[in-house]
């Protein structure tokens, strides 16, 4: 089949609905499959799977920055949507303005599918009135949809009310695998790790430096670092121990910094649906602190993580202390946030939403595209 893949957010940033669609399109490929992936994008790109378009505004919703392609002139969709003939469509976040409903009303003879991502524990009046006003011109235009979790279903059945496929994030186990935890020598301190974009308070970065200054304080030896961009114009703090590494768009580099550390702590206080990093570092076979919210409670279970209560610097400095004590505990949760991911690995995930394609082209569409 020819897919194309679609992207509301701005592809040069690191991201989670970008991984996951990037991620997906690879493993598509590997199924014989002709996958392009098209989106917004605040840099060029020369790879030829890819097709960009610029007119990018930052808009704050959800507790987060969202740089989207706002301003992409809807022509310019249409001529190349028109010009590719795809045979499935599949917009991730569907109602996300504007790049998304324009690559819906322009599909065409595509099937189109639609991934819900997104979840708020209470969601803002406008965003919420946004999705109720666009929905009945978008939604109907869409032959399947599928959620990431059941947060992110209930969040979308209050605008599409047919049948919702809920199939989870996948996780790239060539990149994202299984590694011996870090050698320590006496004295050495416990290696923490957050990703995130610090500057979105959702993700609870302030709770973590907190909690880290706490443990300092107490002489618990611990360093950590911080992946991902802050507000803009504004320097990271000097903070003993702590280093801001930066954005990070490459999976990879992140793959790298999550074989180095002990512990990913992320410490979102909500308007979480899923948690790609911490499927993550649950491949890297590493022992995970995170928030105790629906979005994070469904990836990791009960035992696979130390769940603590969100919003709490002191809880948190509790679970980080306790596992700096007990390097036997990190490497059971490890061990078994290995086990655990499998049933993720996008070997087994893409053959759920390629059969969701197949439902979406209908016997006729499919006979065609063959």
């Amino acid at each position: 089949m020819r897919i194309c893949v679609v992207v509301p957010y701005d592809l040069a940033e690191q991201g989670g609905v970008k991984r996951h669609a990037f991620q997906l399109a690879a493993a598509l490929r590997n199924l014989g499959d002709d996958v392009t992936v098209m989106g917004a994008s605040s840099t060029p790109t020369d790879d030829a799977a890819v097709h960009v378009f610029g007119g990018i505004v930052n808009i704050r919703s959800n507790g987060s920055d969202n740089r989207l392609a706002m301003l992409t002139p809807p022509w310019r969709i249409r001529r190349w949507l028109h010009a590719q003939a795809f045979d499935v469509i599949h917009v991730h976040e569907p109602l996300c303005p504007l790049l998304a409903p324009w690559s819906a009303l322009f599909a065409g003879k595509a099937a189109l599918v639609g991934t819900f991502h997104a979840f708020a524990e209470k969601e803002e009046l406008t965003p919420r009135l946004l999705r109720w006003c666009s929905a009945p011109v978008v939604l109907p235009r869409f032959d399947r949809a599928i959620a990431v979790s059941e947060p992110a279903a209930s969040y979308a059945r209050f605008v599409w009310k047919r049948e919702l496929a809920i199939i989870p994030n996948g996780i790239a186990t060539d990149l994202f695998r299984s590694t011996p935890q870090p050698v320590h020598a006496p004295g050495d301190p416990l290696r923490l790790l957050f990703v995130g974009h610090w500057r979105d308070g959702r993700k609870g970065l302030p709770i973590l430096l907190a909690a880290f200054a706490k443990l300092r304080a107490q002489g618990v030896l611990v360093t950590l670092d911080v992946i991902g961009s802050g507000p803009e114009g504004r320097e990271p703090p000097s903070i003993p121990g702590v280093r801001f590494v930066g954005p990070i768009s490459e999976a990879s580099e992140i793959a790298a910094h999550l074989r180095t550390c002990d512990v990913f702590v992320a410490p979102s206080i909500g308007q979480e649906s899923f948690g790609i990093v911490l499927l993550e570092a649950m491949a890297s076979a590493r022992a995970i602190i995170c928030s105790d919210i629906a979005g994070y409670r469904e990836v990791v279970g009960e035992t696979n993580a130390l769940l603590v209560a969100p919003g709490s610097p002191e809880l948190l400095a509790t679970a980080i202390e306790q596992l700096a004590a007990s390097p036997e505990t990190r490497r059971a949760m490890g061990e078994a946030n290995v086990l655990r991911a499998d049933r993720y690995a996008w070997s087994s995930v893409v053959h759920r939403v390629r059969a969701e394609y197949v439902a979406a082209l209908g016997a006729d569409r499919l006979q065609a595209a063959s």
